[in-house]
């Protein structure tokens, strides 16, 4: 009962309480934010870090996002909401969630997360560090929220803000859809979701979209949620310093045939909001 709850209760449980303990502990100092944005909220985090240490607001950050759904109430939840595949024992992994093909059975929910840090490359330079890759540009947007279920074909989750926030992100980058090497998309295996996020990005790349390595993270690791971002900009960022996109990271669209020097990450939520990002190459020293 009441008696029971203690006074402190509350801070056991803010979104942000890890981004303080850690601060503390480091004596970290700066802009601190916490974005609870569902899948959007990682490249949200990464691109509003970007923008602090662009005007310089600080002369680093960390920025990413991690979130748990993996226990009974999330996922009670979320099988409630309709956005977790039914499977039984033995079914094949890999034939339950299908990126953008309608015979997906839905989602997988995952667990994960991860963060990156962003430094000002004359900084960096200073310090002699070596770039895995570079926020070239950003972008996000809003539109109306998505109702539950959509599965069903009830209610279709809006492409228009991840059309925008795709078109805003390679406008801050100053580059033509055609710079783009290969896709980092949400990818849920959910087909409304799917269907509508495939429309967002054929509105952008039209019909050069066929042509373009997509590189879907949902079949190896299912939906991480708030990490997602973070984890697609992670991928990016390896994948730029390697030089090469491995063929069995292609889920959709030809295997890489050239040096990748930039990718876009992109992800949107059924709160309406979207965000998306282009990770480059760093300039050579």
């Amino acid at each position: 009962g009441m008696d029971n709850l203690q006074p402190l209760w509350l801070l056991k449980y803010l979104p942000n309480m890890l981004a303080c303990h850690v601060t503390i502990v480091h004596g970290a100092e700066g802009p601190s934010n916490t974005i609870t944005c569902g899948e959007a909220s990682g490249l949200l985090s990464i691109g509003e870090a970007a923008r602090a240490v662009e005007r310089g607001s600080a002369d680093a950050a960390i920025a990413g996002g991690a979130e748990s759904k993996v226990n009974p109430i999330g996922s009670t939840r979320w099988h409630l909401a309709g956005r977790v595949a039914e499977c039984a024992a033995g079914d094949d992994p890999g034939e339950i969630l299908r990126p953008f093909d309608p015979s997906s059975r839905g989602s997988i929910l995952g667990e994960g997360g991860g963060l990156l840090v962003l430094e000002g490359a004359d900084a960096a330079a200073a310090r002699g560090a070596r770039a895995y890759a570079e926020v070239a540009g950003f972008g996000a947007a809003q539109s109306i929220p998505t109702n539950l279920p959509y599965a069903s074909g009830e209610t279709a989750p809006d492409a228009t803000a991840l059309g925008d926030a795709i078109e805003r992100a390679l406008r801050d980058a100053r580059l033509n859809p055609d710079a783009i090497d290969a896709i980092i998309p949400l990818a849920l295996g959910e087909p409304g979701a799917d269907e509508a996020e495939w429309r967002a990005l054929s509105r952008v790349f039209a019909d050069r979209l066929a042509s373009i390595p997509t590189v879907a993270l949902t079949p190896s690791i299912g939906n991480c949620v708030a990490g997602h971002g973070a984890l697609g900009v992670g991928v990016a960022a390896a994948l730029l310093r390697s030089g090469a996109i491995p063929p069995a990271a292609v889920t959709r669209g030809p295997k890489a045939t050239h040096k990748p020097r930039a990718i876009l990450v992109c992800a949107t939520a059924l709160g309406g909001q979207a965000a998306a990002m282009v990770v480059a190459a760093p300039e050579p020293d």
